[in-house]
């Protein structure tokens, strides 16, 4: 695997000094950017505290991405340290506001992004953002910490006002406010020629999405300048980092995430999530893969395992008799999922087939630690049980009929 990163940081057009930040370390694969705020330098203090805190989990960071060990253990090592690193900048920020009153109030925003052999991992706080570049085309990967977006997405205020509210900076979540921190995280399975964006909102609010690829290709000091031409009524940071070789989920056939979201978009937990919310969700989703005639469960097992079919079938039977198959798209293992019940069928695959795979311990975790994608997901829950207790009465009321 090789990464090459570029960074570029600018005080801008209107402002005295620069209180964003960045580090970058394409050997350890770990890399962040830092958009710091309060009076005085104290945003300046904030943004370099959290970079500080980043390199000295550098070294972790690199033996959790690399060490050996199933795909499911690197993943969760690496996830539960990226949240570590924020809650220690969280807490040293914090206290350091406490003791001297000169920089009471002082927080900042963050992204750090670490890459490693069987993927990456992102953590974001506050309006600073990633963007994932692919062939021309580009995903937000984070959804903005602010008042504004907060207001837009509890229906209070409609995305076309939001251009013109007046309150565009106000934070709602930010590393340092208190001694710790909600942290949005996210798994990704990057492939060759990825690049990911890592910028301060001093460069995102001078272009839309579709400009992005544009100002990667032409580099991050060419972007920089840009956003300054623009107005540069803030500081300005943009971090490139392009991965030039294939990881080594890739070489084993791994699926990259936008092939995972593609896969899960449609199944009835997420179809109300945003691109964004089903990001965060791939931290959950493991894969798994079957060769002809290899059971995924048996009748009787223990079942606390969702199962929706990305590529092959299955067929499903009990006690010897298939009752019926299931192919792309599908998904089973919803009952058991919810309540733990032993499986009431056997399922095989029929060909070559690749799973997605969700367990209840990681979805209630998921649903305890972000409260948007819960209430989303909950409801979807109800209204997929409705439909399914509707089916069951209707059926229920042609037998009595007979």
């Amino acid at each position: 695997m090789r990464l090459i990163a570029a960074a570029k940081t600018d005080v801008g057009r209107r402002r005295f000094h620069n209180e964003d930040a960045f580090f970058l370390d394409s050997d350890r694969g770990v890399f962040a950017v830092a958009d710091g705020v309060g009076g005085a330098n104290a945003g300046e203090v904030a943004s370099s505290v959290l970079c500080e805190t980043v390199e000295s989990y550098a070294d972790r960071f690199q033996h959790a991405a690399s060490r050996d060990g199933s795909v499911e253990s690197i993943r969760e090592g690496l996830l539960a340290l990226m949240d570590e690193v924020y809650q220690a900048a969280s807490a040293r920020i914090y206290q350091m506001a406490e003791e001297d009153s000169e920089m009471r109030g002082m927080a900042t925003t963050g992204v750090v992004l670490v890459v490693g052999r069987r993927g990456a991992v992102l953590g974001h706080v506050g309006d600073s953002r990633a963007y994932l570049v692919r062939s021309g085309s580009v995903e937000r990967l984070t959804v903005d910490h602010t008042l504004v977006q907060e207001m837009i997405t509890q229906g209070l205020l409609s995305a076309e006002d939001a251009a013109s509210f007046p309150h565009q900076n106000v934070l709602a979540r930010a590393v340092g406010q208190l001694p710790t921190v909600r942290v949005d995280i996210a798994w990704l399975d990057i492939r060759r020629d990825d690049s990911i964006l890592l910028c301060s909102d001093g460069l995102h609010r001078y272009f839309n999405d579709k400009e992005i690829p544009e100002l990667l290709v032409r580099g991050v000091d060419f972007a920089v300048e840009k956003a300054n031409d623009s107005g540069g009524e803030d500081n300005i940071t943009a971090l490139k980092v392009t991965l030039q070789h294939k990881t080594q989920a890739q070489d084993s056939q791994v699926l990259d995430t936008q092939s995972k979201i593609l896969g899960i978009q449609n199944l009835f937990l997420f179809k109300y999530l945003n691109y964004q919310e089903l990001v965060r969700v791939l931290k959950i989703v493991y894969e798994a893969h079957y060769e002809t005639g290899a059971a995924v469960f048996s009748e009787g097992e223990p079942g606390d395992v969702l199962f929706l079919v990305f590529a092959g079938s299955v067929s499903v039977a009990k006690e010897g008799t298939t009752l019926t198959s299931v192919g792309p798209g599908e998904h089973f293992g919803e009952l058991a999922f919810i309540d733990g019940a032993p499986r009431s069928a056997t399922v095989t695959a029929r060909e070559p087939t690749t799973l997605l795979k969700i367990t209840r311990d990681d979805f209630r975790n998921l649903t305890r630690t972000d409260p948007v994608v819960a209430s989303k997901l909950l409801w979807c829950f109800v209204n997929h049980m409705s439909v399914r207790l509707r089916d069951l009465s209707r059926s229920y009321v042609k037998a009595w009929k007979r």
